[in-house]
């Protein structure tokens, strides 16, 4: 047995060549974040209070416009810092920016290829737990059915934690501590354990994640990888994984406050710090809507996963005598529209993921090969 932790050390450079083979959008490329922000934090970190209350006084005093620096102006100030320096701690809302996170896709399901299962949540809430259970039946009658890619790369709401644990129980034995939530002046964590359920899963486990999964995708991650050393594929994730309060402050303003920290069964915390993946790729964000939208509309993922290539001249052809290319050159020709003038979306973070499995399947004699 093939232990599928350690392919990442030896497939990379083969998977990255393979990826970049296929015909696919270039992945736009970002400047590095700017450094300024930290730079002026550690110099404000060295301040005691009476130089910050000194640095006040001059600003509101002697600046050039300090009649703007009313205390109404000051307060804004400090709440804006505070609110920065606390990062996904705290943060400032409106009726609209609290419910645009919630995830527009249903959940989704399907058999990839002849030994490969996928699966991505919706909305983490009762019903989802059913369509988790009917998928998971459907994947454990297929025998031949050895790896599942669990997508956790859905924008996400704030859910209940026990969702959370109840989506674990499917994977983890039972009777075993999932995680813990941590609340200020409590000496005792509230405790998630896995239950008993009459759906599981306990073969091969990959998770996708990125910049958009949410408190309840994270603490998935972070408690599967550490229960079951499954891969995770993808991007950072942002590190959301506490108990929030909202309290409206003011017309349409709401002020959204961590109250409580999730931990893992050591107490370590992953809230500031998100998942780090094993393997880092990354799919833009408007790709990976386009597609889902298109999915949830009815195309099948594998379009966007092995999408068709322009015929080219063969060895094949040349024995028959034809050329698979001239229908393509007869359209441009002409100048009129070909089927290969807009490139398909691709999904690289996924397409990685199931190019890892068919390369363990490749390394395992035992497991039959798989050719496209």
């Amino acid at each position: 047995m093939i232990d599928l932790r350690v392919l990442p050390l030896l497939l990379l450079p083969t998977l990255a060549l393979a990826i970049d083979s296929v015909e696919a959008p270039n992945v736009p490329t970002t400047s590095p974040p700017s450094d300024e922000p930290e730079i002026l934090r550690g110099l404000v970190d060295t301040l005691d209070q009476g130089s910050l209350q000194e640095a006040f006084r001059l600003l509101t005093k002697d600046y050039i416009n300090h009649p703007d620096l009313d205390p109404l102006e000051v307060n804004r100030s400090a709440l804006q810092g505070m609110l920065s320096r606390l990062d996904f701690g705290a943060m400032l809302l409106t009726e609209k920016s609290r419910s645009e996170r919630d995830s527009p896709y249903d959940f989704y399901h399907l058999r990839l290829d002849p030994q490969t299962a996928y699966l991505r949540f919706g909305r983490f809430h009762e019903a989802g737990l059913t369509q988790l259970d009917e998928a998971l039946a459907e994947f454990s009658a297929a025998a031949d059915i050895t790896a599942l890619i669990v997508d956790l790369r859905s924008p996400q709401a704030q859910s209940d934690f026990s969702i959370a644990s109840s989506i674990l129980s499917r994977f983890c034995p039972p009777n075993e501590l999932l995680f813990k939530i941590r609340r200020p002046g409590n000496e005792r964590p509230t405790l998630f354990v896995s239950e008993p359920v009459a759906q599981s899963w306990q073969k091969s486990l990959l998770l996708l994640v990125d910049g958009e999964t949410g408190n309840t995708g994270e603490i998935i991650s972070a408690v599967l990888k550490r229960q079951t050393g499954c891969l995770v594929i993808g991007e950072k994730t942002p590190g959301l994984t506490v108990e929030y309060r909202d309290v409206a402050i003011g017309e349409d303003r709401i002020l959204r406050y961590a109250i409580a920290e999730v931990v893992l069964e050591d107490d370590s915390s992953i809230f500031q710090v998100g998942i780090i993946p094993d393997i880092e790729t990354a799919t833009p964000k408007a790709t990976k809507h386009e597609i889902y939208k298109a999915v949830q509309g009815g195309q099948p993922l594998t379009d966007f996963l092995f999408p068709p290539q322009r015929p080219h001249m063969n060895e094949a052809a040349l024995v028959a005598g034809t050329d698979p290319e001239i229908d393509y050159y007869l359209l441009l020709s002409n100048n009129q529209p070909t089927p290969w003038d807009e490139p398909v979306p691709f999904d690289r973070v996924l397409v990685q993921a199931v190019d890892l499995l068919n390369t363990k399947s490749f390394l395992e004699p035992s497991k039959k090969i798989i050719v496209r």
